[in-house]
């Protein structure tokens, strides 16, 4: 089966053939139909800081959505053909806790894609201890291997507290941030704000097409005097660029008390004005992970089509195409890459 390969402390990967996992008796194995490329994937692509624990040859990948085609003996819930995604953080199965049905305190849990091998590949393991959510009928294998991204979402938008008439602004239109537009949207921003650069053109497009009010290119406009110009003070920034600059500047366009979600991973150091953030009692609040309940919120809109994944997706390739699918990522010319089994 072909597969996409992290193999060494360098940029780039490798695709290689390697042989179809052998089910154990705890194992469930799944025929990947969409693994979809997260912006830690390209992290990990272009190998930048923060990565270095990273276990190698590893196969990269977790968000993903698959058929279950084997199952180990002591598997239950889970039948032949269901249609799953599952939570990429996942318990081993095996060890005393597990066993004594106690995952959260799992003392060998392992991150699909990261530390252990992922879904970047025909056909991936996971065991029967692993957070598994069923595919509704009407949601595709595509959008549903964006679940994971948008459970993430899903948590920022939670944690800041937005509320209908409040303004925003979304820093990036990287698949995190085109997916935090549409749920600004839904929770009733008064006004949405997109930052990009000239790279991001058809990203920023996409921005539009699924509800941003203005789009601003960093690259000929200060972002921090344009948005004071068109919208005043912000209530809510959405950081989800990694780029360190990008904090002072969503903090300089917050009003009193307005708040700075930060969703991106950033490789170097941010520095900002500590006195600014005080005096005005702004805050800044990490955004990381999600439990089982928002993945299930975020299966419940894509079924319901509260939410539209589809101009997201602007790419779809074969594993055997991966470097490709990566280079569009990092190039900007894609939004989300979806690889999948060979036509």
């Amino acid at each position: 089966m072909k597969a996409i390969i992290k193999t060494r402390a360098a940029p780039g990967i490798e695709i290689v053939d390697l042989e179809k996992p052998v089910v154990g008796e705890n194992d469930i194995l799944v025929k990947v139909m969409a693994g979809s490329l997260c912006g830690s994937d390209v992290h990990i692509y272009e190998w930048t800081a923060g990565y270095e624990w990273l276990p190698m040859p590893v196969v990269l990948g977790h968000e993903f959505a698959g058929e279950v085609v084997e199952i180990g003996e002591k598997i239950r819930g889970v039948s032949r053909g269901d249609r799953i995604t599952a939570l990429p953080f996942m318990p081993c199965g095996e060890c005393e806790f597990c066993l004594m049905g106690k995952v959260d305190i799992c003392k060998q849990n392992y991150v699909l894609g990261l530390t252990r091998n992922g879904a970047f590949a025909e056909y991936m393991l996971i065991k029967g201890g692993a957070e598994i959510l069923k595919i509704p009928d009407n949601v595709s294998h595509e959008v549903a291997s964006l679940c994971e991204p948008l459970a993430i979402t899903l948590n920022g938008i939670d944690l800041s507290g937005i509320k209908p008439g409040q303004t925003a602004a979304v820093f990036g239109p990287g698949p995190i941030g085109l997916l935090t537009v549409q749920l600004l949207k839904a929770a009733g921003a008064g006004q949405i704000i997109v930052t990009g650069t000239s790279a991001d053109g058809r990203r920023l497009d996409i921005a539009q097409q699924l509800g941003a009010d203005i789009i601003i290119d960093v690259e000929k406009e200060d972002p921090v005097k344009q948005v004071r110009k068109v919208a005043g003070h912000l209530d809510f920034v959405f950081e989800a660029t990694g780029i360190p600059q990008t904090i002072s500047q969503g903090l300089q366009m917050l009003k009193n008390g307005g708040k700075v979600m930060i969703i991106g991973i950033h490789a170097r150091k941010a520095t900002f004005d500590p006195i600014d953030l005080v005096r005005r009692s702004k805050s800044l609040i990490g955004v990381y992970g999600y439990d089982r309940n928002t993945w299930l919120r975020a299966l419940t809109l894509m079924s319901a089509g509260k939410i539209n994944l589809d101009p997201i997706i602007t790419h779809r390739l074969p594993f055997s195409q991966g470097v490709k699918g990566f280079e569009l990522a990092v190039s900007k010319t894609a939004a989300k890459v979806v690889f999948g089994p060979e036509a």
